[in-house]
């Protein structure tokens, strides 16, 4: 567990050495510390092993206050590296140091810092001796030993779902069939299947309901069995295999004698020769795994199979021409009857006064069976009354780790945490900062870890790139969930189970990483706060505390006291996130957090910057999305470390940015500026952008796209013309780069760009068309090879649109917005055969469903923007219902006050009559 604090004490004394030259012999000191450091850290992983066994009562040693002891130290190396790289800024950057007695000061000031860190280091080495010296009782497995089970949680999870009678399943019984299916049909060539899904969803559960089926017995000559878990030698693998096969033909069971491994292989190849085999290797943990397996299996073209549960998506995709099934959270009727059966027995419902309290507690579940059968294991032995039900609803996550029932439970979902390398762990607690069930966006998420030091440098990739290589990562171990995705299949937004958000508050509580700050016994060792809903006096209570992270969720009201201490004594900041939350202004004191590396005021109601902000050197993230600044001031050209800067104004009004922008020339983010020549000129120098917009007149466009054409990495591209009369000119200017993969046009657009046709890699279209237009950009545009996602909007337009057969062959969302003159749309079979959601409106003059919208069969959402006395009329019409019975969802949106939208199903509106309508 600590990890990621050793591994950044380590980075940052790195980091110290190289820049900083400290007085005598504290280099050598700290260099020393590392060293320490570094022989310490190669034994974390069997460390937080044993601590979890000590955890369980496996052990009675203090392996756990051991690793607490050295994740403080850690910590405290922290602190006093950033405090005296902030002392030794100030004393650089501070004023009045003119004449002999001003230097004579300042010499003295430095000396005396360097006497203080000098001290410091030191009894940083006598406690880490310390430390080092109690090591030695523990016996620790070095990292990268072959010998013990390294990161392993020593337990077996695999038995009780093995033996699981079939009346207490639910829900598995489509996948179920489906599998049986994969297995005794298809082709004759050796095939595989990978189940894959995160701890507790019954992988092992099924394949082994499949592994004793009656028609799969019958159907394979051979069967095998075999349980992988994380750690295994190759040699004793293909034992077990031959082993399992011999038994399952009828041969005795013999010890096999220790041989080599193409002997091995050779033997069981030998073996399943003449047989149509299968064999299912459950819980596999280790990306080479099918490597180690691939040769022994071989294909006699017999119908033999191979199936795996894992949890990593990558492992699945590593085998060749696999099978994926991926195993999907119980719906809410399936987790409701597998609750109602494990808390109040098979021949028993939930009483009326429990309902609310239960669906409050199975929400908690997350559609997970392991957890849904725990906690409905523990209810069953309650009283069944209200209080019982709060009291568990109040305490679940306290429960996790000591309740027999949630035992196990905890055991699961923890095993991924534990697997996890140091980097991965340190992003994985960032998920409990943010409340339970919350979807963070990808974008945010990723700015947050950089911004926090969690993200490795890569020659070759950016931090962004890295970093979201990262959450890749952690999707592909079934340890987050991705909520949202994008049209191309990115994710959008993401979260965690709320179990796991359980198991991690507890961590980040025992690490000090981080709390929120309505907690009553805030610790002043925490690194990170987070405020939600209300402010009190915790603040004051942790004021002298290193705090390097504050977030805000659901805050109503920040008073002024707030903000001044928050820029008063957290000197040590380096994330400040105010999103959606009511502030008005920023004290001038925000120049002071020298180590400030993010700030996001999103959607708040800040008008204006002090001037001290061009004090924060360090700064990489300034987001000002949809909040109500005018300009910034002049300083912000001394912030040469940003790399995103976003000026969305909630008006629709541009931010003002002063010359001096082509200085920041890490910007790889830059949204949205005005733009006139000088702008232009000093875009020039921003070669690392990858994402771009910008307002600006159309004599400026040439100028424009030539400089955007040598931007080799950008891959978003957003033009606003100054004003909806202005022509914006853009076919005969030069192409971006052929890498652009999204396009935002906005303007009075005459004829679309010929090179957009050229563009192979562009999957997003926005066009906003302010005037009318020389063609018609749907069949100008329905070519596009990759296209996914295209918003048009076009006031002026023809009273019909046909859409043809092989127009858009992988389309996957159509938003036809304010298309004012259509009357008559008709869609022909064959057309978008891969869109999914449609959406259009408002359209005033349509009076009928699209014709032919049954035609698209994949489609699973269609909504209608603004049209609910067009859309009344349509669904009454005689085939409104019956043209759109195939799509799921069908539904139309309109806007009250504030802009907040709302959804109406269709069936809905088409129940009332006119007058209730009117």
């Amino acid at each position: 567990m600590a990890e990621a604090t050793v591994e950044f004490a380590i980075e940052t004394l790195s980091s110290l050495v190289q820049e900083v030259k400290l007085l005598g012999n504290a280099r050598e000191e700290v260099e020393s510390i590392k060293s320490e450091l570094e022989s310490i850290r190669s034994c974390l992983r069997d460390a937080d092993a044993k601590a979890v066994a000590e955890e369980e009562g496996r052990n009675n040693d203090s392996v756990k206050t051991w690793v607490k002891q050295l994740k403080e130290e850690a910590y405290h190396i922290e602190d006093v590296l950033d405090e005296y790289i902030l002392k030794k800024a100030q004393l650089s950057h501070g004023s009045g140091f003119l004449g002999v007695l001003c230097k004579i000061s300042r010499l003295v000031k430095k000396l005396k810092l360097h006497h203080e860190v000098a001290t410091a280091i030191q009894d940083i080495k006598s406690s880490l001796d310390d430390i080092k010296q109690r090591r030695q009782n523990f016996n620790f497995r070095d990292e990268g030993s072959s010998s013990g089970t390294g990161g392993v949680i020593p337990h077996d999870s695999r038995v009780g779902p093995i033996f699981i009678e079939d009346s207490e399943i639910v829900g598995i019984e489509s996948s179920k069939h489906k599998l049986i299916d994969l297995l005794v049909n298809g082709k004759s060539n050796l095939s595989m299947i990978a189940m894959v899904g995160e701890g507790g969803l019954g992988k092992t559960t099924l394949a082994a309901k499949i592994y004793d089926n009656d028609v799969v017995k019958k159907h394979f000559d051979s069967r095998a069995w075999i349980t992988i878990g994380k750690e295994y030698m190759k040699k004793d693998l293909l034992k077990k295999i031959k082993q399992e096969v011999h038994c399952q033909t009828g041969y005795p069971s013999v010890e096999i004698e220790d041989t080599e491994e193409t002997n091995l292989m050779t033997a069981l190849r030998t073996l399943l020769k003449d047989k149509c085999y299968m064999v299912v290797f459950d819980d596999v943990w280790k990306d080479d795994f099918w490597e180690d397996v691939n040769y022994a299996l071989l294909d006699n073209k017999k119908g033999s199979r191979v199936m795996l549960t894992t949890r990593y998506m990558t492992i699945a995709h590593s085998v060749p021409f696999v099978n994926v099934h991926e195993l999907e959270h119980l719906p809410s009727n399936k987790a409701w009857e597998l609750f109602c059966r494990k808390a109040f027995g098979f021949n028993m419902s939930c009483p009326t006064e429990l309902e609310k309290l239960s669906h409050e507690i199975l929400a908690k579940c997350g559609g997970l069976p392991l957890a849904i059968v725990a906690v409905g294991g523990i209810l069953s032995n309650k009283n069944k009354v209200v209080f019982e039900w709060q009291k568990l609803l109040g305490g679940l996550g306290s429960k996790l780790g000591s309740d027999p029932h949630l035992r196990s439970c905890n055991r699961v979902l923890s095993e991924g945490y534990y697997d996890l390398p140091h980097h991965l762990k340190s992003c994985l607690l960032y998920f409990a900062l943010f409340p339970q069930g919350f979807e963070i966006k990808f974008g945010r998420l990723i700015r947050l870890w950089i911004a926090e030091g969690f993200v490795q440098y890569s020659k070759n990739y950016s931090l962004e790139q890295v970093a979201e290589d990262y959450l890749t990562e952690l999707i592909d171990r079934s340890l987050v969930q991705v909520s949202r995705r994008k049209v191309s299949g990115r994710g959008r937004t993401c979260k965690v189970h709320d179990l796991m958000h359980e198991i991690l508050l507890k961590k980040t509580n025992e690490l000090g990483f981080y709390r929120d700050l309505s907690e009553e016994n805030l610790s002043h060792k925490t690194r990170r706060i987070s405020v939600n809903k209300g402010t009190n006096d915790a603040l004051e209570r942790i004021k002298d505390s290193k705090i390097r992270s504050i977030c805000f969720f659901n805050v109503d009201k920040l008073p002024r006291s707030f903000m001044s201490t928050v820029f008063a004594n957290f000197k040590l900041l380096k994330i400040l996130d105010f999103e959606d939350c009511p502030v008005e202004y920023l004290p001038d004191g925000v120049g002071k957090l020298f180590h400030l590396h993010y700030l996001s005021l999103r959607r708040t109601n800040i008008k204006e910057f002090p001037k001290s902000i061009g004090m924060l050197i360090n700064l990489e993230t300034l987001d000002l999305k949809y909040s109500f600044v005018v300009e910034l001031p002049v300083e912000i050209k001394n912030l040469k470390k940003l790399r995103c800067l976003i000026l969305y104004r909630r008006d629709g009004f541009i931010t003002k940015i002063h010359k001096g922008l082509g200085v920041l020339t890490n910007l790889n983010n830059l949204e949205v500026v005005k733009a006139n020549f000088k702008v232009l000129e000093e875009l020039k120098q921003l070669r690392l952008l990858r994402r771009l917009g910008i307002k600006l007149g159309n004599r400026d466009l040439k100028d424009l796209f030539v400089i955007v054409e040598n931007m080799e990495n950008v891959e978003s591209l957003a033009v606003e013309s100054k004003s909806e009369e202005e022509i914006l000119d853009i076919s005969s200017v030069a192409s971006p780069p052929e890498c652009l993969r999204s396009l935002f046009l906005k303007g009075n657009i005459k004829k679309l760009p010929f090179w957009i046709f050229e563009l192979k890699k562009l999957i997003n279209i926005e066009l906003f068309y302010a005037g009318t237009t020389d063609n018609d950009p749907i069949s100008a545009l329905q070519g596009l090879p990759n296209l996914l996602r295209l918003i048009i909007n076009m006031r002026y337009c023809d009273e019909k649109l046909h859409l043809k057969e092989g127009w858009f062959p992988k389309l996957e969302a159509l938003y036809l917005e304010n298309f004012g003159g259509l009357k008559w749309m008709m869609i022909d079979k064959g057309s978008m055969p891969n869109l999914k959601e449609f959406r259009i409106g408002p359209c005033p003059l349509l009076k009928e469903v699209p014709i032919g919208i049954e035609h698209l069969t994949y489609l699973k959402r269609l909504v209608f923007m603004m049209m609910l006395k067009e859309i009344y009329w349509m669904m009454k019409g005689e085939n409104g219902e019956k043209l759109t019975k195939h799509i799921p969802e069908v539904s139309v949106s309109c806007k009250e006050a504030f802009g907040k939208g709302f959804y109406y199903n269709t069936r809905y509106l088409s129940s009332l009559s006119c007058e209730d309508f009117q």
